[in-house]
């Protein structure tokens, strides 16, 4: 009797440990019900009003920034077909989001009209364009592609007089974008343009090796956590597309043309920036000196938010300067990178913070209050719930969350 217990004991040991293992496991992240109905529902009401209601800027070398497409909408809308699989109205709304784009890509050339997209560094949204080319074949799209890439500022890395400042971290946003320019490049299948890649990855590796040490070399900084999101984006794309291609992502530091050796390799800056974004980066000035960047608990019921608690979710705040309240509306620009760094390492820490991020940005992000906000939440929030799904069946768990 005594031998039977001691084995149903451990039987039933075996049942809890594998019942508890498989619900974890199979969870989606928090609020994942709110973030696919938030997608399609305000989706849908947003293509609307790009298709009905939205008036762009009367000077069309202007991209409106507070609404319209910025974020890249026409990416956003092609990613939601291919997720629920429906073809519209998703892409009649990515066509209406590239009209709105195109008249200020026709509108923007040099000063002296040889140069047409002649983009700002921060307005140049590569994806959309290069997505619509693979779909559609569209001519004008495949242009843009190219000139996406080859034209406006930061893109003349190899020719330009004085380059030295765009490895501060100032420059991230504009960097990281031409990192995907390059990268959506190549996999439209233009030629890898090898030595000015090498330059822009060892320039946003030196914004990361920045925001780290907090040592900067710039006359003006600040760690502004979802500028570092988009700065592990183009990173990671970098990356994956490397390792898709038996290639070594490391290899182009090794480039004649390299003057700056990264100390760390792109796996462990992105861990490090994780982490110290999460546990050790402080507010440099304003009312909140010294505090952590981190928020657990977000205070106040709209935006702005503040750090005094009471809504039970967590965010980043927008940057160490300033304004340094919590910004809870940027978290799923920030959150991405948590799971990549959970599937790299299989720390589980990175993907609870992760979670949190989401939870507060679903929770709080308000995707309804314009266009903008409803395009960063989910310009790669859709890598989160499948990097989150691939780190956990890196550990030999079932991860069910809708992809194969």
């Amino acid at each position: 009797m005594k031998k039977l217990k001691i084995k149903l004991k451990k039987l039933l040991s075996a049942i809890a440990i594998t019942f508890v293992f498989t619900l974890v496991a199979n969870a989606q992240p928090p609020l994942f019900d709110e973030w696919e109905s938030n997608m399609t529902t305000w989706g849908d009401h947003w293509g609307v009003y790009l298709q009905e209601t939205y008036e762009p800027p009367t000077n069309p070398e202007i991209l409106d920034e507070a609404g319209g497409i910025y974020y890249d909408a026409q990416r956003i809308y092609f990613q939601i077909a291919d997720y629920t699989g429906q073809s519209e109205p998703w892409n009649t709304y990515a066509q209406e989001a590239e009209s709105i784009y195109r008249v200020y890509l026709d509108a923007r050339w040099n000063y002296n009209n040889t140069i047409p997209y002649f983009v700002h560094g921060w307005r140049r949204f590569s994806h959309g364009i290069m997505m619509d080319a693979q779909r559609t074949a569209d001519p004008i799209s495949v242009v843009g592609v190219t000139r996406l890439r080859d034209n406006g500022a930061y893109a003349y890395v190899l020719t330009s007089s004085s380059t030295s400042g765009w490895y501060y971290e100032r420059l991230s946003r504009e960097i990281a974008y031409m990192i995907s320019a390059h990268i959506n490049a190549e996999k439209f299948g233009l030629p890898r343009q090898q030595e000015a890649l090498a330059l822009y990855i060892t320039m946003a590796m030196n914004h990361l090796d920045e925001w780290i040490t907090e040592t900067y070399a710039g006359p003006t900084h600040r760690l502004s956590p979802f500028m570092v999101g988009l700065t592990a984006e183009a990173l990671i794309e970098y990356y994956e597309w490397e390792v898709e291609n038996e290639r070594n992502p490391e290899d182009l530091f090794a480039h004649p043309a390299v003057t700056y050796t990264p100390t760390r390799t792109i796996t462990q800056a992105l861990q490090q920036v994780a982490y110290h974004m999460r546990y050790t980066a402080t507010v440099e000035s304003g009312v909140n000196t010294d505090k952590l960047m981190w928020v657990e608990d977000v205070g106040g019921t709209s935006y702005p938010f503040n750090d005094e608690g009471g809504t039970g979710y967590s965010a980043l705040r927008y940057e160490s300067i300033n304004a340094s309240m919590p910004a809870p509306d940027l978290s799923l620009l920030i959150a991405p990178l948590y799971a990549w760094v959970f599937k790299q390492t299989g720390e589980v820490d990175y993907i609870n913070i992760g979670d949190k991020l989401w939870e507060g940005g679903v929770a709080l992000g308000s995707v309804g209050w314009n266009t903008k906000i409803y395009n960063q939440s989910y310009r790669w929030s859709f890598d989160y719930v499948k990097w989150r799904s691939e780190g956990f069946a890196n550990q030999g768990l079932i991860f069910a969350n809708g992809f194969e």
